[in-house]
């Protein structure tokens, strides 16, 4: 009779244990792997218009500080809502001064403004807060556009955060004045450490 080694045993079960979790786990969610993008499902008795759901629904998509969504907004009246900093999803650990949170609810109001666009409609901020750590950060009144300035809302739906092969150069002045010229009808968001 061969008995194994426990070092081998705990190998082969370790190695066994592994797979079938990342397998169960893979075959449990088709999600992992596409991104879809549908319309959210509201009742009928919503108090948001249609036009306001899929505003909301792009601006969803932003990105923010380790997917937390800091943010909710609070319904004023049609076409008037608050862009709020919401305390429960703030990260203290990595994120104590919520920096990156006010960041994150910018990128928000930022892809609020190009969904608006596209739905016809001008975005009028105010900002609200002058800390961190208050609730309501912005207000924002959408007004109908005399001139529709679109936005291919495909970029927001297909978004990804890149977080390899970052290059460790300094900007140059011709980067500079392209990411900064007013004339690109397209939205970066970086970080600057």
């Amino acid at each position: 009779m061969t008995f194994m080694k426990r070092r081998t045993f705990v190998g082969i079960a370790g190695g066994i244990i592994i797979i079938e979790g990342a397998g169960g786990y893979l075959l449990s969610d088709k999600n992992n792997f596409i991104r879809t993008y549908s319309k959210s499902e509201v009742s009928d008795k919503s108090f948001l218009n249609q036009s306001e759901r899929d505003i909301l629904l792009l601006a969803s998509l932003s990105p923010s500080g380790h997917n937390t969504q800091p943010w909710f907004i609070k319904y004023i009246e049609p076409n008037h809502w608050i862009i709020c900093n919401d305390k429960n999803r703030w990260l203290p650990g990595v994120d104590p001064t919520q920096r990156e949170t006010i960041l994150s609810i910018g990128s928000f109001a930022q892809i609020l403004e190009h969904a608006a666009a596209n739905a016809g409609y001008n975005c009028a901020f105010t900002v609200l807060t002058t800390t961190n750590q208050y609730e309501n950060v912005m207000d924002v009144k959408l007004t109908k556009a005399s001139i529709v300035n679109t936005f291919d809302i495909n970029k927001i739906k297909n978004r990804r955060t890149v977080r390899s092969n970052y290059l460790n150069d300094a900007l140059k002045k011709e980067g500079k004045a392209y990411l900064f010229n007013e004339d690109n009808n397209f939205s970066i968001l970086y970080h600057v450490a």
